[in-house]
């Protein structure tokens, strides 16, 4: 918890007027590849230049997660950075809604390295931004544990090992077909949900927080019902809230739409003359 507070408190330390974070990012027409995200590079530069001596950071290879390993050499502690970020649209909205893509790898709050040639679990937060539309400032900030996406582990290493190419496909058997799971999870981001719409928060089992030196700031606790109805307390830390009140905010049932969702039955498009 001590590490993830660290990254939170040195990144709040940038917002200005309490509403923003200004970025500098890479011009698009010197990004590599469609994996070399400008935006991932600039939170690896900031918290290795902001966090101090203390802690090591360390940046993924193409197409692993998670993005960023931050250790911190005074506890030894490890803990993954995932970075997802979307731009606002002319009407606010962050451009996605419900949803966010979480490519071939389920969200999860824990999450595997190799360290020393030893294989370990790690607690893995997501950090996710809204940049304005010319990507020159951050809007909203959360860095939140992967918990609250997805506790369950076992489901996030399957979703690692379940991609797979079929061969010999075809008539001429000449052919192959890849098979990529591709999730989509709930998107934090969602400018219609006002708890964490344009605000800089930190979200975190209140566990956590209840092993934390410092619990100032705590804001709202948000429970999290599983499909067997056992109930998650995460606590939401916010630094720059102006809120006053004597009790926290309880908050449920935060996707609730994402649940309403059908299944739709897929057509393949046809070309359509007069």
């Amino acid at each position: 918890m001590e590490t993830v507070v660290s990254i939170y408190e040195y990144l709040i330390s940038l917002v200005k007027d309490n509403s923003k974070i200004p970025i500098s990012l890479r011009n698009k027409s010197i990004i590599g590849t469609t994996q070399d995200d400008p935006f991932d590079n600039w939170v690896e530069d900031e918290l290795r230049n902001g966090l101090g001596a203390k802690f090591k950071i360390f940046h993924s290879g193409k197409l692993q997660t998670p993005d960023l390993v931050i250790h911190s050499t005074d506890l030894n502690q490890f803990i993954g950075i995932e970075v997802k970020k979307l731009s606002q649209q002319d009407n606010g909205s962050d451009g996605r809604g419900l949803t966010l893509d979480y490519n071939s790898c389920l969200p999860c709050g824990t999450t595997l390295i190799k360290y020393q040639s030893e294989i370990i679990k790690i607690p893995c937060y997501y950090l996710f931004a809204l940049l304005d539309k010319k990507n020159e400032n951050i809007l909203t900030m959360l860095i939140m544990n992967g918990d609250f996406l997805n506790y369950d582990f076992q489901i996030h290493k399957e979703s690692k090992i379940s991609n797979f190419s079929e061969y010999d496909h075809g008539p001429y058997g000449e052919g192959s077909v890849r098979h990529r799971k591709m999730y989509t999870y709930p998107n934090p981001l969602n400018s219609k949900i006002k708890y964490f719409y344009h605000k800089f928060l930190l979200v975190d089992k209140d566990s956590n927080f209840k092993l934390s030196k410092d619990q100032k700031n705590i804001t709202s606790k948000i429970i999290r019902t599983d499909q067997s109805s056992q109930n998650f307390n995460f606590l939401v830390r916010d630094d720059l809230s102006q809120n006053n009140a004597s009790e926290i905010e309880c908050i449920e049932d935060i996707f609730e739409n994402c649940k309403k969702r059908s299944k739709k039955i897929r057509t393949a498009p046809i070309f359509e003359i007069g």
